[in-house]
């Protein structure tokens, strides 16, 4: 872990502070805020929701605010780090050589070739992603029947050509495939939740992480075993494809193909994560955000015309110079089953249950896709220059070691928002939560890893 968190003499659920929940600067101990009740206290008591709305205005030009303790514009260092932050993250959409790895490759995909691995289990593990823990279950199928559940409005509208030309190569390697066209939002989720799924070895989803999301819920809300006999199969179609590039590092569709064929796959966690202002439950296989990451996709959303690369770089560059901290009260239980609770202030946490994201940026770097925990990452700063470094540190997992963050493997975690009110006194918030790139969540909310709950194609 590379921040060390002090817990407190006593029992383990008692509060846990971390080095220092301020600035980079750790000079004092912040004020505790006035948020001491567990998850358990609060569910049993009902939430107190602020009085106060936050305004959902459109994003205007970043000025620096208070919170982010700059009284001047930025240092020539902050302007550099951040300059050099832009032009990384859209150097592939600049017309650079190197193309972005999400970018959807289907070059050769029609000399895609059915292949045999045999029986020999040394040999399926050898052929696992370095995202697998061991022992990881394993298993062959006989791929003969397969589905195809696909987007049509995904990867620029050619989800349906893709989903053809996959079927097509399925169909010259001998395999009998049934095309399934999504007509609406959602309407994965029920297919995944409803359909005879045994009728088939290997069922595709064909789209983006917002599509495979709907699939993954479905599947989960399932009555019966299916989601532990007849794996699932993310084939890239759309804009986001996090667990195909953690797979395999590439979005190449070629690929994704061939292993649906050769019918390898192994068991992942599954996020079950429970809102209880909302009274529902959803579950998440890729990763959660609160605080400026998901404030970063909200932005982002209304920044569509720019274009994918530009309007989150944008989005983000906004939040980095108008960082602001949330108040939170923060309870988990760590591997070894030890329960402990933080009171603190933080820019932004981080869940993940992969070790990578968009161009292989390693967020997660211990991560395990199927140990049965999830990795946090909670950064306790707000300043521009410590954001614009954890951000640079992304892409080889080395933000992990930087003081104003800390790292924490968890089997299940409890976030509670608060929004100041007169006085003293915080009251619980509803705040987004982008939960697989998707805004779909609020806090408070409780998360916890369902132990290898889905198979899945690798």
């Amino acid at each position: 872990m590379s921040s060390e968190i002090k817990r407190s003499s006593g029992s383990s659920d008692e509060e846990v502070t971390g080095r220092s929940s301020g600035d980079s600067t750790h000079s004092a101990s912040p004020k505790v805020p006035h948020f001491k009740k567990s998850w358990s206290e609060f569910l049993a008591r009902g939430f107190k929701k602020s009085s106060h709305k936050k305004k959902q205005s459109p994003p205007s030009t970043p000025v620096p605010s208070q919170s982010n303790d700059l009284d001047s514009p930025l240092t020539e260092e902050e302007y550099i780090s951040l300059r050099m932050m832009i032009e990384e993250t859209e150097r592939p959409s600049m017309g650079g050589k190197e193309p972005s790895p999400s970018l959807i490759i289907e070059d050769n995909l029609m000399d895609s070739k059915k292949m045999d691995i045999g029986q020999d289990v040394d040999l399926w593990n050898s052929l696992l992603p370095e995202t697998f823990a061991l022992p990881a279950q394993s298993f062959k199928t006989n791929v003969n029947k397969v589905a195809i559940l696909f987007n049509p409005k995904s990867g620029n509208k050619r989800g349906a050509k893709l989903a053809e030309m996959s079927a097509s190569v399925m169909e010259t390697n001998c395999i009998n495939v049934t095309l399934i066209e999504l007509q609406r939002k959602g309407h994965a989720e029920e297919l995944m939740e409803t359909m005879d799924v045994t009728l088939y070895d290997v069922v595709c989803i064909l789209g983006g992480d917002g599509t495979f999301h709907e699939a993954v819920n479905g599947y989960m809300k399932r009555k019966d075993d299916a989601r532990s006999k007849v794996p699932l199969a993310i084939l890239p179609g759309g804009t986001g494809n996090s667990l195909v590039l953690e797979f395999s590092g590439s979005a190449n569709l070629k690929t994704a193909v061939e292993h649906v064929m050769r019918g390898l796959s192994a068991p992942i966690d599954i996020g079950e994560l429970y809102y209880p202002t909302l009274h529902k439950k959803m579950y998440s296989f890729n990763s959660l955000h609160f605080g400026m990451a998901s404030k970063v996709n909200e932005h982002a959303e209304k920044l569509r015309w720019m274009g994918k690369a530009a309007r989150y770089t944008t989005a983000a560059v906004m939040e980095l110079i108008n960082g602001k901290k949330d108040n939170m009260t923060l309870e988990y239980v760590d591997k070894e089953g030890n329960r402990s609770k933080v009171n603190g202030k933080y820019s932004l946490l981080i869940a993940n249950n992969i070790r990578t994201a968009a161009k292989g940026m390693k967020i997660a770097p211990d991560a395990k896709i199927n140990d049965g925990l999830i990795d946090l990452i909670l950064v306790k700063s707000s300043k521009t220059i410590d954001l614009a470094r954890i951000f640079q540190g992304f892409y080889d997992g080395t933000h992990v070691h930087l003081e104003y963050v800390d790292y924490l493997q968890v089997k299940e975690f409890s976030v509670i928002s608060f929004t100041e009110s007169e006085g003293e006194s915080l009251d619980v918030s509803e705040d987004l939560l982008d939960v697989d790139g998707e805004l779909t969540g609020t806090t408070p909310f409780k998360c916890t890893m369902m132990k290898q709950a889905i198979r899945v194609v690798v």
